[in-house]
């Protein structure tokens, strides 16, 4: 699958173009940091996991960066199991086409994954009280089949907001994973939220596909700047 490759290249393509534009402002834009409870039914068993992800981004007129770490371990199963802890790192080059749509080139790694360097095309289309952001990847060795397709989007009703997302990765074999899920946040204070997701994650190892729950609860606080065009890209997920 080569078309996020593409993608990709005609994201960045576009960038010297917008250099030209005057710049607006310049420099840090925002800082995010996400706190995240989760628990995955897997039938036979359960297993809770914490992890923590924090984001920075700077903008320099129309184009900019974003720097995401993610940091992830297991806590408890139902099963006797060695609990595993793990990280991410994603690098985000953006680009805002217009006030409501940010275009971005993402490249991306986790540990969770042995040997899988992602990389992307997203985008993230802000309206009023509505925002949705998604993204199309691939893995960057020939040998390592893996691709991602995700799109996700809320809608705030004052200090309320609702939200959905629509995770896919597929590997080698006919193998994937998924995950679909609808949730809701509530704005505490202007610079923190607290949110919950219930999910269905679907596993599909090329022969039989197991379906079963997921919980996310979460609190994600804003320590500077504007984070509303920011991605949100999780690694783990």
């Amino acid at each position: 699958m080569r078309t996020p490759l593409i993608l990709v290249l005609t994201s960045l393509s576009v960038m010297p173009a917008i250099l030209s534009q005057t710049a607006q402002a310049q420099g840090f834009e925002g800082t995010v940091v996400d706190l995240q409870y989760q628990r995955y039914d897997l039938g036979a068993s359960e297993l809770d996991s914490l992890e923590g992800r924090l984001d920075a981004a700077w903008a320099f007129g129309v184009i900019g960066a974003q720097v995401g770490l993610t940091i992830g371990k297991e806590i408890d199963s139902s099963e006797d199991i060695d609990f595993r802890s793990y990280n991410g790192l994603a690098l985000h080059a953006t680009a805002d086409v217009s006030d409501s749509l940010r275009l971005g080139a993402m490249l991306a790694a986790d540990s969770r994954r042995d040997e899988v360097y992602l990389y992307a095309a997203e985008a993230l289309y802000l309206s009023g009280p509505l925002s949705v952001e998604g993204r199309i990847g691939d893995s960057l060795e020939d040998d390592e089949p893996f691709s991602l397709f995700e799109v996700k989007g809320g809608y705030s009703f004052g200090a309320l907001s609702a939200r959905a997302g629509l995770h896919k990765t597929s590997l080698g074999g006919g193998a994937s994973y998924g995950v679909f899920s609808l949730g809701a946040g509530y704005a505490v204070s202007e610079t923190a939220e607290v949110y919950a997701d219930i999910g269905r994650h679907s596993t599909d190892n090329g022969t039989t596909t197991d379906r079963d729950n997921v919980i996310n609860l979460g609190v994600r606080f804003d320590l500077g700047g504007d984070s509303s065009r920011m991605f949100t890209y999780e690694p783990l997920k």
